[in-house]
């Protein structure tokens, strides 16, 4: 009974094996077959160029005061307010208060030294602002901040009469009075944003001090912000989350598109732009965190496909996963793509990565596979 059944396997083996095989032929970017795997690491970028949109600080979170080697950043408000919520009185004092995120020092791998650090304070109604040659309106005074106490409360005291009864609005700016650091604060698309505390003391019915407030939000921010000069070396391109707004890398996808015979599968495709460390500032976004990375955000514009990317201080691509905005890509038949990089770091840090201009340092690696179209 064995013997049966092994003589039958070496027939139905005999037969298979009698069988054509598949005739394979050969065209200049691939062999035709059932199935086929390749894996490259492809220089296809054609071109990469600076996003040239601004960032919109006035409905931003965050706001930023600081002077590093990098930048300089400030910000000045508007309030509104009706006179007859005043009681038509000057207030006893007004105080500007300003919810403090964190800070960062001048150098990412270093920790603050310093607990408290000098701001200045204008009245800045109807005043032109110009960071760079330091025009800010009428200084008010300046005060020290705890920059080491993450969420606390800034508060500053206006000086009697910057306010009077009858007035109606002001204008006021917050800028640095010490280098060496760059300090994050909520800003006006907060619900926590700078507000104006105006405070009225009065004797109460038993004759002792009774204290009442109103609290007027900011209505508008605006973020002031330059780049040091030389800072920053033109042979690269910089993204941040303070000034650089995107990199768009204009990608040839005809050297991994199959003839229409085929379909192609993505197995998988990462991005690799050229990143130079020596001239990329990395922040760590927490007293805990050990290992200082930047995160990205890459979207085709067309097919409003984005995935997540994330840089390592070791040089190692932590996601850099983009098969599925390039496997879409293909399968509807488009030639070229632009992608479109942006600086998407967790904790709002002013870190920033520096890329290579040389459009052909930058590459994407591909790992697809083959099959006949049905």
């Amino acid at each position: 009974m064995k013997i049966r059944i092994t003589i039958s396997l070496i027939a139905i083996s005999l037969a298979i094996w009698s069988c054509d095989e598949p005739k394979p032929f050969d065209n200049p970017t691939f062999s035709y077959n059932p199935f086929s795997f390749q894996q490259d690491t492809l220089h296809n970028i054609e071109e990469t160029t600076p996003g040239k949109q601004s960032i919109e600080w006035g409905d931003h979170l965050r706001a930023w005061v600081g002077d590093t080697q990098y930048y300089r950043a400030g910000f000045s408000l508007d309030f509104s307010f009706s006179d007859s919520n005043l009681i038509g009185v000057d207030a006893d004092s007004v105080q500007l208060w300003i919810r403090h995120q964190t800070s960062y020092p001048e150098n990412g791998a270093d920790t603050l030294v310093d607990t408290y650090k000098s701001f200045n304070f204008y009245q800045t109604t109807g005043v032109p602002i110009d960071l760079s040659a330091g025009i800010f309106g009428e200084h008010l005074g300046n005060d020290t901040m705890d920059v080491k106490g993450e969420n606390n409360f800034w508060t500053f005291t206006l000086p009697d009469s910057t306010i009077m009864a009858g007035d109606t609005s002001i204008g006021l700016g917050v800028f640095p009075d010490e280098a060496g650091i760059m300090s994050v604060l909520y800003g006006g698309g907060s619900t926590i944003r700078p507000s104006l505390m105006f405070f009225f003391h009065e004797p109460d019915t038993a004759g002792a001090d009774s204290v009442t407030s109103l609290t007027f939000l900011t209505d508008s921010l605006y973020m002031h912000l330059i780049e040091q000069t030389g800072a920053f070396d033109p042979q690269y391109d910089y993204l941040s989350q303070l000034s650089g707004d995107s990199l768009v890398f204009s990608l040839n996808l005809q050297n991994i598109i199959p003839d229409n015979d085929t379909l192609i599968h993505i197995i998988s495709s990462n991005l690799l732009p050229d990143f130079a460390l020596d001239a990329s500032a990395f922040y760590v976004s927490s007293p805990l965190d050990s290992l200082q990375k930047y995160y990205l955000n890459v979207i085709d514009p067309v097919s409003e496909i984005s995935v997540n990317f994330t840089f390592g201080l070791d040089e190692a691509y932590l996601g850099n996963e983009i098969k599925y905005i390039i496997q879409p890509a293909l399968d509807e038949g488009r030639t070229t793509i632009d992608l479109v990089l942006r600086s998407n770091n967790i904790g709002f840090d002013p870190g920033f990565i520096a890329i290579s201009r040389d459009a052909r340092e930058s590459a994407i690696f591909v790992s697809s596979s083959f099959a006949v179209r049905p």
